[in-house]
C-alpha cells in the first residue's frame, strides 16, 4: 500500500519517510559527477555525520570508504532501473552485496510488532544496516520501487515519483523537459 504522504512528497520529488535518507545518500553524487560529497574518507565521514549515520568520533576506513561508495553506486543503479521499469538481475545481485555489510537482525518486541536492526557494533556495518532498513521499510510500504533515478541526459539524480501512475522518468528540474 503506498504511503499516504506520498503525494506531498511527490510535489517537490521528495521521498517519504526514512526513503529521505536512501534519496539524500544517492544523491551525494552530482548529476555531472563533479561535485560528490563522499569523494575522499573525510568528506564522507562529514557527511555521515550531518545525517547522524557516523557518531562524531568515529571516521571512516580507506576500506570502509570504497565499500560506501560501492553502496550508492548500487543503489543508483538500482533507481535507474526502477525509472525504466525493467528487471536487471545484477544490478539487483550487487545492491544484495553491499547490503550484506548491514548484518540484520529480525527482532520482536513485547507486543511482537516484528522490526529489523542491525547485530553489527562496527560504525560502516551500522550505518548499511540504517540503508537497508530504510529500502525493506520503504518496500513493505510499496514506495520503494517509486524512487527513481532523472532519465534526463545529464541528470540522474534520485527522485520520488508519487503519482498515481508512477510513470515519471524525470526529476521536477526536468520534468517539463
Amino acid at each position: 500500500m503506498p504511503d499516504p504522504d506520498s503525494s506531498a512528497a511527490a510535489a517537490d520529488g521528495s521521498a517519504p519517510g526514512p526513503l529521505s535518507l536512501v534519496q539524500s545518500f544517492a544523491n551525494t553524487l552530482s548529476a555531472d559527477g563533479d561535485a560528490d560529497l563522499l569523494r575522499v574518507r573525510e568528506e564522507a565521514a562529514t557527511w555521515l555525520r550531518a545525517a547522524g549515520l557516523l557518531p562524531a568520533d568515529s571516521g571512516v576506513t580507506g576500506s570502509e570508504h570504497a565499500a560506501l561508495l560501492r553502496l550508492r553506486d548500487s543503489i543508483r543503479e538500482v533507481l535507474a532501473v526502477h525509472t525504466s521499469r525493467r528487471r536487471d538481475a545484477d544490478a539487483a545481485a550487487r545492491l544484495t552485496k553491499a547490503l550484506a555489510d548491514g548484518r540484520l537482525v529480525l527482532t520482536v518486541d513485547s507486543a511482537s510488532t516484528v522490526g529489523l536492526a542491525s547485530a553489527a557494533r562496527a560504525s560502516y556495518s551500522s550505518i548499511v544496516a540504517v540503508v537497508a532498513v530504510a529500502i525493506a521499510t520503504a518496500a513493505a510500504a510499496g514506495t520503494w520501487l517509486n524512487l527513481k533515478a532523472c532519465r534526463a541526459p545529464g541528470c540522474g539524480q534520485a527522485f520520488y515519483d508519487g503519482a498515481a501512475s508512477a510513470a515519471a522518468d524525470r526529476c521536477a528540474a526536468h520534468a517539463a523537459g
